[in-house]
């Protein structure tokens, strides 16, 4: 959705009125979420589903479903997205320092070897002190970025802009808090109940708090990595928990969706890339056929080149599906 956003603002720029402009710029800031909320579901699952330790193989079968198609999908937004006399400098950006879309799969790889590391650790841990000193650590690091400006030159403007995406420090408390979630997911699940009222307050709150922030030009950054986006982020996740928490099984465009994520997100931004602009329509339902068009050829691409061995190694490969009939708190 957000991209499908920054596909929209960038070939209707200069022919949206200002309510349309403001919408689309505000439903990106509202779905911000997405990204961190991948760490801390990615880390709630490893937390919950390994608790007596990880299998010997977990960290090679990462290596090869995951960072061999992120390697070679970033060789290919390489070619796409730049002339020819700068492919190889984009392919080490790209594959090194978080050029493109797929930089999260560097990102998610320093939460697994953290996870390999801490995990027996982190059980000993006291879960609110971890986590508070997650948050003042997160909160400390993108501050730095968010309020300071770059040294000058190519590299410092680089890593100001997307570099510093990727070290961990800017994503620890959503690993911190998935950790804890998953080791204590029906404790969890029960307070989120418990104090529902609070929960679907954040965000709201969150939300004025950011517009305010944006309005006033005091956080200029676009993207996921603000120091406001930290509580916003949380609230959601609770959220999603509990309305999960209460179906009885999971609903079956969800399993198909997460059935084909992975090549979604690896493909997605690649199809928006060659989506021709059209005058005529409003921008609003381009905006919405645009996300609607990303999803749904990913989903084509993934199932036509199925048959092919090697385009597990390319595109990713469809991922297994729990059963629907098993319900959504006990998967």
């Amino acid at each position: 959705m957000t991209h499908a956003v920054n596909t929209t603002l960038a070939n209707y720029d200069g022919s949206l009125s200002q309510f349309q402009e403001y919408l689309l710029i505000f439903t990106r800031f509202i779905f911000f979420f997405g990204t961190p909320a991948f760490v801390f579901i990615s880390e709630m699952l490893l937390a919950r589903a390994y608790q007596n330790g990880l299998p010997d193989d977990f960290l090679r079968k990462r290596v090869k479903f995951l960072l061999i198609p992120f390697a070679v999908m970033g060789i290919v937004f390489a070619m796409v997205e730049n002339p020819a006399g700068t492919i190889m400098q984009s392919i080490f950006l790209n594959l090194f320092a978080g050029g493109y879309t797929g930089y999260f799969i560097l990102i998610i790889f320093q939460f697994y070897v953290l996870h390999y590391f801490l995990s027996e650790h982190m059980k000993k841990w006291r879960p609110v002190r971890v986590i508070a000193a997650a948050f003042a650590l997160n909160i400390a690091y993108l501050a730095f970025f968010n309020f300071t400006p770059p040294p000058t030159g190519a590299v410092g403007d680089y890593i100001w802009t997307r570099g510093y995406w990727l070290p961990f420090a800017g994503w620890i408390f959503y690993f911190a808090l998935g950790y804890y979630c998953g080791l204590y997911f029906e404790t969890v699940r029960e307070k989120i109940r418990e104090h529902r009222k609070i929960i679907f307050t954040v965000p709201a709150v969150s939300l004025v708090l950011l517009t305010i922030f944006v309005r006033g030009d005091i956080i200029t950054e676009v993207s996921s990595k603000r120091i406001d986006m930290l509580l916003y982020t949380a609230a959601m996740i609770m959220i999603i928990i509990y309305f999960a928490s209460r179906l009885k099984r999971a609903p079956a465009p969800v399993l198909f969706i997460s059935r084909y994520s992975f090549n979604i997100y690896l493909l997605h931004k690649l199809f928006l890339y060659y989506l021709p602009h059209s005058p005529a329509m409003d921008p609003l339902v381009y905006f919405a056929l645009a996300m609607v068009y990303a999803v749904a050829m990913s989903i084509a691409a993934a199932k036509m080149l199925s048959f092919l061995r090697l385009s597990q190694f390319v595109i990713g490969k469809p991922l297994p599906v729990p059963r629907r009939e098993k319900a959504v708190g006990g998967t």
